[in-house]
């Protein structure tokens, strides 16, 4: 793996802390855990999403020595008990409404696009009712999570909205699609890889590629 695969594997970024980090792998675990899945590349997703988690936390075992100054016990205690600034709290602390509010109306992108990747690991398709809006956010970084929690939660019926997002998208956007394509192989992404794959350089073969992971998932 090189360095930005492991996030890319558990949908997650290089700036996420340990415990979103966490909470990627115990959903894509249970995802493509083949007492669960029906598809026939579960094994090896799950394969995958191991490999990276454990190359994760290792990453982060090692920050948290390097960056983690000596402090008597009573404040490092007060430390780890306060909040992260800018985090929302997780599914299991609010309902879909409420994370779903954060994920459209939260003034900074970053706390919509956490609340987007929660709204992912929910395990819960009715997610889709925000995740749709959120594909029109502003901000890029939060379209490019929607689509990552859309796939995360194999919400089929986004087809045609994935494909009209390839035909509206910057570059950077059609690089993410294609990434998360790639990450995943979920079939959802097959109308935007027909699109991308008719297409001139650079989309064209490498769509090609990934819609056939796609198509054998």
């Amino acid at each position: 793996m090189d360095f930005q695969e492991p996030y890319r594997v558990l949908g997650v970024e290089p700036t996420s802390n340990f415990e979103e980090i966490k909470s990627a792998f115990r959903y894509l675990s249970k995802k493509y855990h083949p007492d669960r899945s029906n598809r026939r590349d579960s094994s090896e997703r799950l394969v995958r999403v191991i490999r990276a988690y454990k190359s994760l936390q290792t990453v982060s075992r090692k920050d948290a020595l390097v960056h983690t100054p000596l402090r008597p016990l009573s404040q490092t205690t007060v430390r780890m008990a306060e909040p992260r600034r800018g985090m929302v709290g997780t599914a299991e602390e609010g309902d879909l409404f409420s994370l779903g509010q954060v994920a459209l109306t939260a003034p900074d992108p970053l706390s919509r696009r956490q609340a987007v990747r929660k709204l992912g690991f929910s395990g819960k398709k009715a997610a889709y009712i925000f995740l749709r809006r959120c594909l029109s956010d502003s901000d890029e970084s939060v379209v490019s999570a929607a689509v990552r929690s859309i796939a995360d939660l194999s919400v089929y019926q986004a087809a045609g909205e994935l494909a009209a997002l390839w035909a509206r998208g910057s570059e950077n956007l059609r690089r993410s699609i294609l990434e998360t394509a790639q990450a995943t192989g979920e079939p959802v992404f097959k109308d935007a890889l027909e699109l991308a794959s008719r297409e001139g350089e650079p989309w064209a073969s490498r769509a090609r590629r990934v819609l056939v992971v796609c198509r054998n998932s």
